[in-house]
């Protein structure tokens, strides 16, 4: 008799890489998709990961213009909060389709304070529920769960790595799930920073505002982009007078791992001069 399994499923993938994406919980801090499995899990009980320098992060594109300086900023207020989408791991009969779901996300958010006007869609997915058979390793059966609609802050035309908007929509004008980490941020300035080039040494050498818990080997780089980190805006509550926890220069490099098919991931290296 084959064995069966129910499993979560996202655009077809199946419950490891969602529990995976879990595990590494500390790259979603860094709007991180789920993915890179066997690469991001961390060593074996008993290894000592490898964090020594090395030359095997292949740059995959020309390098951006680099300013001299940028607009710094200091978070004066977070809003951060979760309304659950209600039984998340229901079967539902239908779910919005990816090209209706932003329109529909957007009107859902309306009775929330609405749309920030500073969020940029990032990525629209479905969920499903798998039916899954563990003699075969195949997915046999899908039924779907929600849509998830993910939304970034931008500042000065740059992501804020860290901030996030995500609304999950089931089916049948169902409440829709909102969880929320945004914040209010204060011109303080221009600052000096290292350029895309002295960036990207950094990252060869292991030099990172945030370490991954894992080897960055064999990585290639597709995509580069300067922005922003802003760290634990769920510990971080509204309050006057202002905070004064930073808003961090980076330098963003989106990195994938060959032979796999999961999304870029980002690696952040400080941008500012010291």
């Amino acid at each position: 008799m084959h064995s069966r399994e129910l499993l979560v499923t996202c655009a077809g993938l199946g419950i490891a890489v969602v529990i995976a994406g879990c595990m590494v919980a500390g790259f979603s801090a860094l709007g991180m998709p789920s993915g890179i499995l066997s690469s991001f899990l961390g060593p074996a009980s008993g290894e000592t990961p490898d964090y020594s320098p090395n030359r095997t992060i292949t740059l995959g594109v020309t390098l951006p213009a680099s300013p001299a300086t940028v607009p710094s900023y200091r978070i004066i207020s977070v809003e951060s909060y979760t309304i659950p989408l209600r039984e998340t791991f229901t079967v539902r009969k239908n779910i919005p389709s990816v090209e209706e779901a932003p329109a529909l996300a957007k009107n859902a958010l309306l009775d929330y304070g609405g749309l920030p006007p500073d969020a940029v869609l990032e990525n629209t997915c479905q969920s499903f529920m798998g039916q899954y058979d563990t003699s075969r390793g195949v997915v046999t059966g899908q039924y779907p769960q929600y849509t998830r609609v993910r939304y970034r802050q931008y500042v000065n035309g740059s992501p804020v790595i860290g901030t996030g908007l995500s609304v999950e929509l089931g089916g049948d004008g169902e409440m829709p799930g909102i969880t929320k980490a945004w914040t209010v941020l204060e011109y303080t300035g221009d600052i000096p920073v290292i350029s895309a080039e002295e960036a990207f040494e950094k990252l060869r050498a292991h030099e990172l505002l945030n370490m991954p818990q894992c080897c960055i080997d064999d990585t290639v780089i597709i995509r580069v982009e300067p922005g922003y980190h802003v760290n634990n805006l769920n510990r971080i509550p509204s309050r006057e007078p202002p905070l004064q926890d930073p808003c961090t220069p980076v330098w963003i490099f989106y990195g994938i791992k060959p032979g796999t098919d999961a999304d870029p991931f980002p690696l952040l290296v400080r941008a500012t001069r010291r």
